[in-house]
Formats: structure tokens, sequence, C-alpha cells
């Protein structure tokens, strides 16, 4: 079984990024795949951090390949604002270290098989193209809002790049939709919260937190980590129906865990 996460990589997805790969081996996949993808950075610079974030891993995990999608066509947005110079907070400098193998997109789709479970943490451009290859047993996506305040351009920022390919994997793919509406709760909201000490996760949303009193967000929530929780926890989760403003059909988590995000934050 294969974990193969698709991440425009800024902080939260690396918060996300982290936290699936901790868990991987335990969780029975045999190797995860990193689909560096543009979205809140450039394609470059979101292979440039998914390198970074690996050569800094303080554990082992599964057999990892990152596969570079800078010859695709991509929408994206440098949110410096929100996710620091670099991208991903700033946090590191290099990739010293960095020793996984590196794929051309086109190249690694043609050669994926077998099942896997999918987590789309960033725009849908690419999804349609990965879901048409092998068997996807689980798909979870962090993406769309049905009742939240949008945040760009009158959508949540994933929906917001590319509508026609959301719409298009919504409709086609059974799916796990973490919304907006699922991880504005108050029980994850951290901008108050102490996040000093702990582990890498908890360093890069330590950063997280703190960007967001740059760029005057009200809240600080660590969006696609929470799809990760989903993934790896269904249990902490409800799903109902409900259609966005697209009228696309979304199976949307509704988070029902009775507890605040430092508690399932992992240490």
């Amino acid at each position: 079984m294969k974990l193969i996460l698709c991440c425009d990589y800024g902080l939260d997805d690396a918060a996300a990024t982290v936290d699936a790969l901790a868990h991987a081996k335990a969780d029975g996949y045999e190797s995860a795949a990193l689909v560096a993808v543009g979205g809140n950075v450039p394609p470059d610079v979101s292979l440039a951090n998914a390198k970074k974030l690996v050569a800094h891993l303080p554990f082992s995990t599964v057999p990892l390949t990152v596969i570079d999608t800078t010859a695709e066509e991509q929408p994206f947005e440098f949110l410096k604002h929100i996710h620091g110079n670099d991208g991903m907070g700033d946090l590191f400098s290099d990739d010293e270290g960095f020793s996984a193998p590196v794929l051309d997109f086109a190249a690694w789709l043609s050669e994926t098989e077998g099942e896997y479970d999918l987590l789309s943490l960033g725009p849908m451009t690419l999804v349609p193209r990965v879901l048409a290859r092998g068997s996807v047993r689980r798909f979870v996506f962090m993406g769309g809002n049905i009742a939240e305040e949008p945040n760009f351009h009158g959508y949540e920022f994933n929906h917001a790049l590319d509508r026609a390919a959301f719409t298009d994997v919504t409709q086609r793919h059974a799916h796990v939709a973490v919304t907006m509406d699922t991880c504005r709760h108050p029980l994850l909201n951290v901008q108050n919260v102490d996040l000093s000490g702990g582990g890498l996760q908890q360093r890069i949303v330590a950063r997280a937190k703190e960007m967001t009193f740059v760029s005057g967000e009200k809240g600080c929530y660590i969006w696609d980590d929470m799809a990760v929780k989903a993934l790896r926890h269904p249990a902490w989760f409800e799903t109902c129906a409900a259609r966005d403003r697209d009228g696309n059909l979304l199976n949307v988590a509704k988070y029902v865990l009775p507890k605040p995000y430092p508690e399932i934050l992992e240490k």
C-alpha cells in the first residue's frame, strides 16, 4: 500500500507531511510519494521545500520519493506574508543530507499502479491525472468551503486556484473533504496557544502561528494537518453531504472529537 501526498509546500503542508510520515510505517504503508505542486508557492519552490523538509526529518520513515512537477503548467500564488520568504516559514536554510530519489511527474505517473491512499493538500490541477492511475482506496483532500467565509476571491484558496479540476474530482471520485468549515473549529485555533518546545511538527505549527500575527489572520488553523487526521483517525470525524457555491456535492468531514488541537498535535 502506497501513500501519495500532493502538497503545495507551505507551512501547513509541512506540518501535515511530518504527521503523515511519522506514522506511515505503523499505518501500514510500504512507501510514500511527495508530489510537490504549485499553490501556496511556485512549483520550483514547492520542490525545494519538499527536499528541505525531508532532509530535516528527525525520524526514519518508509521509503520516500519526491515528485518534481515543475514541467507541468499549474496555477500558484507566492504567499510570502503567510508562509515566509521561502514559502515554508524560513525554518530551514538548506537541504543538506537530502538523499531521496526525485522523479519527474510524468515519468512517475506512468509507473504508478496498485492501491494507494491519496491526500491532496493543494490545488487539484494534477489530481485527476493521479486518480486515473492505479486504484485509490481512500481519497482525502483539504479544500472548499460550505458556510465559512471564503479566503481567496470568493472561494477557499485550493478551490479557487483551479475550480474546474476541483469540480471534476469531486463529482467523479468518492472522497472526504476537509473544508474550511472542518478546520475553523474553536478547538482547533492555536493562535493564542503556547507552542514552545516539542518536536519538528510543533516547531512548524508554532511558526505558522507567528506568521498569522504578521499577516493579520484572525485565528491560526493548521488546515492540511486536519486532512491527515481525517485519513488516520476517521472516528474523530462525522461526514455529511453538502453543496458548495459551485454546486459541487462534497462529503464534508466535521470534527467531533472534544479535544483541542494541541492535544492531537504529535509531540
